[in-house]
């Protein structure tokens, strides 16, 4: 019994001291740890009554402007309207709306933006997006006056308000013919002569968009109205039109800038070229009566410019008694410098007062650049009612006095004296060998008056002057009828 015992805790000591060596010998024991000393950090506690500071708002900035088109109503005096294209330059920029004002014929546009106050510092995406806003111009626009629209400071349009048949015509760019930038009053002036390509009677002129926010350049679109695909006659006189465009002063010295117009291109500023004030050619005048006895008579010049280097210059009445000359100039290229330019033949016209109390009945006579000249009969009230035609030519003769020439001619008043009466004449001599003469007179414009039927003969005695060249034989012609005679 005893020895069985002794042999137990024999085993047991054994066990014991196996165990012991083996956790000596392990390498994943853990050594033993000691705590570091720590230290508490302070607590911030918010003072009442202040809040942590809130971010700056956004800030409005002008959004740029990509396209402009008026967009016409259906009626002469409906609504017209503005379809505006600005951009968002990156993801951060918010369209905020636009504002409008108007000053006579002109409308002003802001279009804004919202972008992150700049202290932010926020990183945006480089997307650019676009805004189409439609702006109401209104009602009541006046049939024929020009319209302009000025966006944002760098985007303009010009448009013309239509009568019911150019809103059924359709908008397009016009055929260039020429273009040029000239500097006056402080600012530069951008002069497109363009053309009505179906002609006077199927097309009209519209007006212009010009785009200036580029640095490299400026974008002018010049358009007319036409009737479009429609199968209509049309006049083959394609007129030209002058269009000026002001591009303002704000240019840096000494940069030369591009302008491209309909994709014709020019640079400005360029050398200033010497002109020279000339005499315009005359293509017709007009007498425009007065609406009562003691109005204002007026007269319509229209004048040419005879190639694309001439710029209009000006007029300047004198009255004599009874007689008006007027001077209509033009300014060309000084003829010591010679320079090549287009053989575009352009027109101008204007209108200048000549005065009222005109005594009834009396004659007048408006000389204009010394080629053409015009009489004209002072009329009461019963003649400023009448209006002007051409007189039916009975005979027409040039004679020899006093050391020049006379044309007389022979004509008919066909209402008869109740109801027509003399007028005046037209003289053109600015062609060398031919005297255009034109003879009027002022008739009731109803058909259903009662007249007499007398068609009195009216003798008119034109002086032709003295300045023909001996043996030199010239035409007249007096509303439509031919003559000839020969200078002695």
């Amino acid at each position: 019994m005893n020895k069985r015992f002794s042999t137990i805790i024999f085993l047991v000591l054994v066990a014991a001291l196996l165990a012991a060596v083996a956790c000596g010998s392990s390498s994943t024991a853990s050594p033993p740890s000691q705590s570091l000393p720590t230290q508490s950090l302070p607590t911030v506690t918010p003072v009442k009554g202040n809040p942590p500071p809130e971010e700056p708002a956004p800030v409005e900035v002008p959004a740029p402007i990509e396209d402009a088109a008026v967009v016409f109503p259906a009626e002469p005096n409906g609504v017209y309207s503005l379809t505006v294209t600005s951009g968002l330059p990156s993801g951060c920029a918010e369209y905020n709306g636009f504002d409008v004002k108007r000053d006579g014929n002109r409308f002003t546009i802001e279009v804004n933006n919202l972008m992150p106050h700049p202290s932010l510092m926020v990183a945006c995406t480089e997307i650019y997006g676009y805004q189409e806003s439609t702006v109401v111009l209104g009602r009541g626009l006046v049939v024929g006056e020009t319209y302009t629209v000025a966006i944002n400071s760098d985007f303009t349009v010009a448009f013309t308000a239509q009568d019911e048949a150019g809103l059924d015509m359709v908008e397009k760019e016009s055929p260039i013919e020429e273009i040029e930038v000239t500097e006056a009053d402080g600012g530069y002036t951008l002069h497109v002569i363009s053309r009505l390509p179906m002609g006077s009677s199927c097309s009209r002129s519209n007006g212009y968009e010009l785009n200036t926010r580029f640095v490299e350049g400026i974008f002018v679109t010049v358009t007319h109205l036409d009737v479009g695909e429609a199968i209509v006659e049309c006049t083959a006189d394609l007129p030209v039109v002058v269009t000026d465009i002001p591009l303002g002063s704000d240019f840096e010295a000494g940069v030369t800038y591009n302008i491209t117009v309909n994709g014709t291109e020019t640079t400005f500023p360029k050398d200033e070229l010497a002109m020279v004030e000339v005499a315009a050619p005359i293509e017709g005048a007009t007498v425009v009566l007065p609406g009562s006895v003691d109005g204002d008579y007026a007269l319509m010049v229209t004048s040419g410019l005879p190639s694309g280097c001439a710029r209009f210059s000006g007029t300047e009445v004198e009255r004599s008694g009874s007689g008006f000359v007027v001077d209509v100039t033009n300014l060309m290229p000084d003829p010591r410098e010679p320079i090549a330019c287009t053989a575009v033949y352009g027109y101008h016209q204007e209108t200048m007062i000549l005065g009222s109390g005109l005594v009834p009945g009396e004659a007048y006579t408006v000389t204009i650049n010394g080629e053409l000249t015009i009489s004209f009969t002072a009329m009461d009230l019963d003649g400023l009612a009448m209006v002007e035609m051409e007189s039916p030519i009975e005979s027409a003769e040039v004679t020899e006095a006093d050391g020049g020439y006379l044309l007389t001619v022979v004509s008919r008043l066909p209402k008869g004296s109740s109801c027509s009466r003399f007028n005046g004449y037209e003289i053109n001599r600015r062609f060398a060998e031919r005297i255009e003469v034109t003879v009027t007179h002022m008739e009731v414009a109803a058909d259903d008056a009662p007249c007499t039927f007398d068609l009195p003969v009216v003798l008119t005695e034109i002086p032709l002057g003295k300045d023909f060249e001996a043996g030199r034989t010239y035409t007249v012609s007096v509303n439509g009828e031919e003559s000839v005679f020969t200078a002695n």
